[in-house]
């Protein structure tokens, strides 16, 4: 019989060993993310929404540092070596090789399906060649994706027609969105087209999405997301431009506009990451300011 997941305990009690985080336990994992900066950001966005809607989904398993803390004693973000986030996706945060063999023990012990693993290139790389035996084959692995951010206003000139998307603008926005998912990971957005557009009208409802439209055509020039968030970091997410638009300087000045409006929200840093093979998008994010400051890989399944 399984283990009730508040008790169970995978890994070597040498090496590590993983539990599932109570949620009551979530600020420090939460403070633990916010440590890490833009390493933590994807999983520390969780964190802070699982905290806000306790019923929400996904699970978060942690690696502790052996002898840290005594019984009894309050989890602490310092007591902590590494954290697994798992919904839809894999998410490890911590790149710590014997913490991805727990985490490893983990996933093929609870089963379940992923549609991707995404965190640092060292700790995604120690887990995929762990699964990779046991799981079908990678659609693609994205091994060299360099994390990059800036923390200081952006260089070059605004767009002053990039600002945050209306509901009006869905109609156009749903299939640049869409063009943009399916040119960046080779397959379009799975699930109905309907869920789809909810998605985007919900970015839009946030205020995530900023979008130049042409003010003649109405067709959007150039988008991009402020995702996920975590203290004061930002992850800048589908920056597209569209394609009879490029070549012109036009996403230089939009990134300048994205970084722009994220400070004016209150993010003073903010990081994305991109494939080391696109060469514009590079080009561009060095141009604005934007500096390497990690390396993290994505499997896609």
């Amino acid at each position: 019989m399984m283990a009730d997941a508040r008790t169970l305990r995978l890994g070597s009690p040498r090496r590590g060993r993983a539990r599932l985080l109570d949620r009551s336990q979530y600020q420090a994992a939460l403070a633990f993310c916010r440590s890490l900066g833009a390493d933590g950001v994807m999983v520390g966005h969780r964190v802070e929404a699982a905290l806000a809607v306790p019923a929400a989904a996904g699970e978060l398993w942690v690696v502790e540092e052996p002898g840290r803390r005594g019984p009894g004693q309050a989890l602490r973000e310092d007591h902590l070596r590494s954290l697994f986030w798992t919904t839809g996706s894999l998410m490890p945060v911590g790149v710590d090789s014997d913490a991805a063999a727990a985490f490893a023990s983990v996933v093929r012990h609870r089963g379940g399906r992923f549609a991707s693993m995404v965190g640092d290139a060292h700790m995604v790389d120690a887990l995929w060649r762990q699964l990779s035996p046991v799981w079908p084959p990678a659609r693609a692995y994205r091994r060299s994706q360099p994390l990059m951010a800036i923390s200081q206003p952006a260089l070059g000139a605004a767009d002053p027609l990039v600002r945050p998307a209306a509901p009006e603008h869905l109609d156009a926005l749903v299939p640049a969105c869409w063009a943009m998912f399916t040119e960046e990971l080779g397959f379009p957005p799975p699930g109905p087209e309907v869920s789809y557009r909810a998605h985007v009208a919900g970015q839009i409802g946030r205020g995530a999405l900023l979008a130049r439209l042409d003010p003649d055509s109405g067709e959007v020039v150039f988008k991009a997301e402020l995702g996920a968030s975590c203290g004061q970091w930002v992850q800048v997410q589908g920056v597209w431009t569209n394609p009879a638009y490029r070549g012109r300087g036009i996403a230089k000045a939009g990134m300048v506009s994205v970084v722009e409006h994220a400070r004016q929200r209150g993010w003073s840093r903010v990081c994305l990451y991109v494939n080391d093979f696109n060469a514009p998008a590079l080009a561009v994010y060095r141009a604005v300011g934007f500096d390497q400051i990690g390396t993290w890989a994505t499997v896609l399944l």
